[in-house]
């Protein structure tokens, strides 16, 4: 019974030093967004893309905006990834698609 209390207690401990440590997820950040959007996908279309009518939008959604961002990501000098990814899907969103989250 001793080794059993002994784990469980290393477990809890364990568990709690983890949860500590954790960081909060970051926030999507327009503003650098918008910078990463300007050097890396205005080379290849200008802004007016994203203003198309509705009906003809493949973007219906914010996982259709996302996986829009990140079809065309492929194509830059530095395909942006994980917050980069983020912080231009929400600039876009904050400036063209309005979309609920």
């Amino acid at each position: 019974m001793p080794n059993l209390r002994l784990h469980l207690y290393g477990t809890i401990t364990g568990a709690l030093v983890m949860m500590a440590g954790m960081q909060p997820a970051a926030a999507q950040d327009a503003a650098r967004g918008r910078e990463l959007y300007e050097n890396n996908c205005a080379d290849c279309h200008y802004q007016r893309v994203h203003q198309r009518d509705r009906d003809k939008s493949l973007v219906r959604n914010l996982d259709d905006l996302r996986a829009q961002v990140s079809r065309w990501a492929g194509q830059t000098r530095r395909p942006p990834a994980g917050q980069d990814l983020a912080d231009i899907v929400e600039y876009l969103n904050r400036s063209y698609y309005k979309l609920e989250k």
